[in-house]
């Protein structure tokens, strides 16, 4: 019985440093597996985070009442056409780009709501400040003249605000 204990011993020590030596490289293992696997995450996650800002600062740019009436207003058109062509495209934008919430700030994305929502106010708040029968000049102007109340437009506002954490997210 004694030489028993005497074998037991020394084999149990052992037993106990091989699991302990196995437990040891089997866990440098999963870490260097984690590592890896975030590694690739952040190789493919990424790219697809700087072009859902980079979409989202376009969809700002290309909702910015002053960008929009630019490339919209056409000689002789109605303010009642041009307040539809507004919200229309405004409407196809954001259709376009929702799905960049994914990879977007929360915060982010709701600043962008925002200056959606107040874009679409200005040009209503504008559109009901006129006669039906106004020119899509006259809807113009009265949309720069709610923005110039501002001093800053809805949109340009978000872009600086996006831009902002973007640019602190990545020097984090």
């Amino acid at each position: 019985m004694k030489d028993v204990l005497i074998l037991s011993i020394p084999l149990a020590g052992m037993l106990l440093i091989t699991y302990l030596m196995l437990q040891h490289f089997y866990n440098k293992s999963v870490d260097e597996k984690d590592k890896e696997n975030n590694i690739e995450k952040i190789k493919t996650f990424f790219p697809l985070k700087i072009q859902a800002y980079e979409r989202a600062i376009l969809f700002l740019e290309r909702i910015d009442p002053n960008n929009m009436i630019i490339r919209t207003h056409k000689s002789g058109m109605k303010a009642s056409d041009l307040h539809r062509e507004l919200l229309k495209i405004i409407r196809e934008e954001y259709t376009h780009n929702m799905s960049q919430q994914i990879y977007i700030n929360q915060e982010s994305w709701k600043t962008l709501l925002n200056a959606k929502d107040e874009t679409i106010q200005i040009i209503n708040m504008s559109v009901n400040h006129l006669k039906q029968e106004s020119s899509g000049i006259d809807l113009s102007a009265k949309i720069f003249e709610h923005i110039g109340k501002n001093k800053i437009s809805p949109t340009e506002s978000a872009r600086n605000s996006i831009v902002k954490e973007f640019q602190s997210s990545v020097n984090k």
